[in-house]
């Protein structure tokens, strides 16, 4: 399978039959999406969609995805799904927790985060519930399996769910003390999921490391409180020394990289 990093949390992958998967697009005014990836034409070939809660930060670039490839279907919990609906998405899936689904080789399991799903209209000052947040686990058609945890807390299911009955071949955990796994929690996990390799995201860049420096900096003006998650990946990096066995990946924003 080939993995592309295009954000903080934005994942393309690409089965080995060559099925294109999307999970939580956030695209346009995103500081750690790659400037060509925010053409339309980038995302014609998307096959589906995964979206694991709906803050705006995993949501905000579905409508360009779904303009660009109308056959793409869309997986969501179940209120989520139903919002999505409402606003007249096509191909719109609802799942839930402990639900999985088979479409076109590629397996769809979704699991359980520790994260909460809304959507805040700042026009209208209203905020509206959507349902749980998930995680997913997919299973290619060769057997691999991919973890994607989303934005979660630890779980007891990292153990007995994802890690004793899913096995996951590869996890990709959250890194980021304010609203995912801080670094000695995601070791934590990566010892009770126990991969073959796992993959920190969700960490945010300083301006210059960022695809795009000055709106990074203007992100940052946005919401000062993520200045004090930055460099969490990298005390992560450091912790997993104690976890020789699990190989770790480090992917960086724009990288593409098979596995």
């Amino acid at each position: 399978m080939k993995l592309l990093r295009l954000g903080h949390s934005m994942l393309r992958l690409e089965s080995p039959q060559g099925k294109v998967i999307v999970v939580d697009p956030w695209i346009d005014g995103n500081p750690t999406c790659p400037k060509e990836w925010q053409e339309p034409s980038c995302w014609s070939d998307v096959d589906a969609v995964l979206v694991t809660h709906g803050h705006f930060d995993h949501l905000m670039g579905l409508d360009k995805v779904c303009q660009a490839s109308s056959k793409a279907i869309i997986i969501a919990c179940w209120e989520l799904a139903l919002e999505l609906v409402f606003q007249g998405k096509q191909n719109v899936i609802s799942m839930n927790k402990g639900g999985s689904l088979e479409f076109e080789g590629v397996k769809y399991s979704m699991v359980n985060a520790a994260h909460t799903s809304s959507f805040s209209d700042i026009e209208k000052n209203q905020t509206t519930y959507l349902g749980a947040a998930v995680g997913y686990v997919i299973e290619f058609e060769d057997g691999y399996k991919v973890y994607v945890a989303g934005d979660t807390g630890l779980t007891a299911d990292m153990k007995f769910v994802v890690g004793e009955f899913f096995k996951p071949d590869l996890a990709i955990l959250p890194i980021g003390s304010m609203v995912g796994l801080t670094p000695e929690q995601a070791v934590y996990a990566v010892e009770a999921i126990c991969p073959k390799i796992v993959i920190p995201y969700h960490d945010f860049p300083r301006p210059e490391d960022a695809p795009h420096p000055d709106e990074m900096a203007g992100f940052l003006k946005q919401f000062p409180l993520i200045e004090q998650t930055l460099g969490e990946a990298n005390k992560f990096i450091k912790l997993m020394k104690k976890v020789p066995e699990v190989d770790l990946c480090l992917v960086k924003y724009g990288e593409a990289i098979e596995l």
